[in-house]
């Protein structure tokens, strides 16, 4: 346990792009809700300013209706004065919620770009356990959050109270004064509130968004021990892989050695290169290399021959042309007929003489 906390503080390296790409697919991104707020806040009032004489109009039919509505029947004028309401309500809202839900999510999009996540939306029985409630209520995310909502309501509150001072000379002037200066003085109060709360807004969200990708950064960060681990998760463990290059070795030197046993002749650098070539005219239309060498793999090569009784003949420029230009498995080229056939001949002579001794 010491050690898991130990390693749990000593996360100091960036995240990795694999941990970032994961925390994506389970949906962990850094984004802002007070930038999404805040741009949904200036569509609804760009949207307001310029649906401003749809909406007189809606509200000056609505208000025809009702008033004719007075000298109607009780009926009459509840189901005309009710539809009105409802056509004039629709047409004054459903334009609004769409254009914001299509602007909420295009905000959405520009900060985080595609997120597919089921798992966010997936059932999890630990939301519903009190104690995690308790902990998630008290986390520096909630602490966060409830900063900002202070924050927030303090400089609104100073905002109102810097306009109301502002212009608390034109107000107090208002009951001496006409409508159109009392419209005026309401118009030029709301004007400077709407700025004012446009820039406390952004403010907000400006510093919000900044913390936000702090505090993502800080999460996702990772200790060495981490890096590690994905390391060997990505690539395999090194003790493993160097096991499993052994024995892909070890298979290797036993074909290549099968291969040695059944060849016809080897021909040698000497030392350093050895070739095997097998010819059977009842199974081979040509002469075929089965193994090759350089080094040590040759000098298994010269070993596994001597022990099976395949002749070796020392040849230099022969060796390095078929070791470098001929392939284990490949038939010998036309080029090199002549001096393998010469090869061949000899070894087969080995034989014979053996054979009759």
């Amino acid at each position: 346990m010491a050690g898991q906390n130990k390693d749990s503080g000593d996360r100091t390296e960036k995240p990795t792009p694999k941990r970032l790409r994961d925390a994506r697919k389970d949906g962990d991104v850094p984004k802002s809700r007070e930038l999404t707020s805040t741009v949904l806040v200036l569509a609804w009032l760009l949207m307001l300013m310029l649906g401003m004489p749809l909406i007189r109009a809606r509200l000056e039919g609505l208000f025809d209706i009702t008033l004719r509505g007075l000298n109607q029947p009780f009926g009459q004028a509840l189901h005309s004065v009710g539809l009105a309401t409802i056509e004039a309500l629709l047409w004054l809202t459903v334009p609004l919620l769409v254009g914001a839900l299509a602007i909420g999510v295009v905000v959405e999009f520009l900060q985080v770009g595609p997120v597919f996540a089921p798992k966010k939306i997936k059932p999890d029985a630990s939301r519903l356990n009190p104690a995690e409630g308790v902990k998630r209520l008290f986390s520096q995310e909630n602490l966060v959050e409830v900063l900002k909502a202070i924050a927030k309501s303090a400089l609104l509150i100073g905002l109102f109270a810097w306009v109301l001072f502002a212009l608390i000379g034109q107000f107090v002037q208002l009951p001496f004064a006409g409508p159109a200066a009392m419209g005026e003085a309401h118009w030029v109060a709301v004007k400077r509130l709407a700025v004012g709360v446009i820039f406390v807004f952004f403010f907000v969200s400006v510093l919000d968004a900044f913390y936000q990708r702090f505090a993502f950064t800080k999460k996702m960060k990772m200790s060495r021990r981490d890096i590690k681990q994905e390391l060997k998760d990505n690539e395999g463990d090194p003790m493993v892989k160097g096991r499993r290059r052994q024995l892909h070795q070890e298979w290797s030197q036993q074909n290549t050695l099968a291969g040695v046993r059944n060849a016809s002749v080897v021909v040698t650098n000497p030392t350093h290169l050895a070739i095997a070539i097998r010819y059977q005219p009842d199974e081979d239309d040509l002469p075929v290399i089965v193994a090759k060498g350089e080094d040590h793999e040759a000098a298994l090569i010269r070993q596994a021959a001597e022990e099976a009784g395949v002749p070796i003949m020392r040849n230099v420029l022969l060796a390095r042309g078929l070791y470098e230009r001929v392939e284990v498995d490949d038939y010998l080229p036309n080029d090199f007929f002549e001096a393998v056939a010469e090869l061949l001949r000899w070894a087969e002579s080995i034989r014979e003489s053996r054979d009759g001794k």
